[in-house]
Parts: C-alpha cells; structure tokens; sequence
C-alpha cells in the first residue's frame, strides 16, 4: 500500500473514532430529565419520617413546607410527637341560650354566660380556654372554656357582655364564635 492510501485511511479511521467518541460523550454528558415528570423537574421533599421515632416509639411522618397545614375542627397534620406539632384548632359557633338584658359596659350586670356544643374536643382536657367573638359591634365574647367533654364532642361555657355605654337586649339569634388555640409545648 502506497503512503497516500495508509495516510488516508488513517484519517478516516481518526475521523470515524472523534465522530463515535464525540456521540458518546455528548450521551453521557447530558442532564437526566426525571423519568415521567414533566420538563424533567424532579419534586422536592414533601415529608420525612421515621418508623421508630416520636413520643411513644411507634414512628410518624411529618410534612414539610406548603405540605403542612392544620385540618379545620381538628388537630395538625404531622408531627414527631405531641410537643413539636402545628397549631391545633378547634372552631364552633352558637346562639345564646336564653335572651339576655345587660347593663352599660362595666357595670356589675353587664354580661351573662351560655353553652354552646363542641363538634371536637380531640386534644382538648376540661378547663382549656378559648376565644371568640360576635356577629354584632354592640356584644363581645369576653371568655370561655371547656366545661365538658367525653374525649370526642363537648360543651364550652362562654361568657359574652355588653360592650356599649347603655343597657342592651340580647336575643337569642346572635350569633357567638369560638376557638380553641392550642399551641405546640
């Protein structure tokens, strides 16, 4: 074989080899897309666990970021154990009783108490406080707790009063809310 035919054959095999090693270098090289999500854009971490941990060793989950939320009328989502949970609420909302006729703000006949019923008292032990408030501007909650319970459903006695400089009559159709906070210890 003539020095011209060796010389081009060997360009062509140094050709074919840059061509193969190039194509496999750019296969090798390129990002992973993340198998079936959209746009190859991998989800974060949504919750951690453990099947050992919390307070009584028997395991939990627990959400992490936007995951987190609290559940209305019931207890958070997510926690190791009782102390490090969210925010737990419960909500209810009733009408007085009986109508009342209270005094001017601050005087001794200015307020009066009811009992409104409780779809949830999960988490909750007799004598927690609540808040809450009124559909009127003339009548306020001033304070409430938990009176009664049987571990599921319960009663909390809910102390309203005037908040206006004269007597006022409250009817039976106003409207009292209330809210357990209980917060992580």
């Amino acid at each position: 074989m003539s020095n011209q035919i060796k010389a081009v054959f060997a360009v062509g095999i140094a050709l074919v080899a840059g061509i193969v090693l190039g194509f496999i270098g750019a296969k090798t090289t390129q990002p992973i897309l993340g198998g079936d999500f959209a746009g190859g854009v991998l989800p974060s971490t949504l919750v951690t666990g453990s099947p050992s941990g919390g307070l009584t060793g028997t395991g939990y989950v627990y959400p992490i970021g936007s995951l987190s939320t609290n559940d209305e009328n019931g207890l958070s989502i997510g926690a190791p154990d009782q102390y490090h949970g969210l925010t737990e609420y419960i909500t209810a909302s009733g009408t007085p009783s009986a109508a009342a006729t209270l005094g001017a703000f601050g005087a001794t006949t200015s307020s009066a108490t009811t009992s409104l019923s409780l779809p949830e008292t999960a988490g909750l032990s007799i004598g927690a406080i609540c808040s809450g408030s009124t559909a009127t501007t003339t009548v306020f909650v001033s304070g409430c707790v938990l009176s009664s319970t049987n571990g599921a459903t319960g009663t909390a006695t809910v102390a309203y009063s005037n908040i206006t400089s004269a007597a006022l009559s409250v009817p039976t159709s106003t409207v009292l809310r209330i809210t357990f906070d209980q917060l992580p210890y």
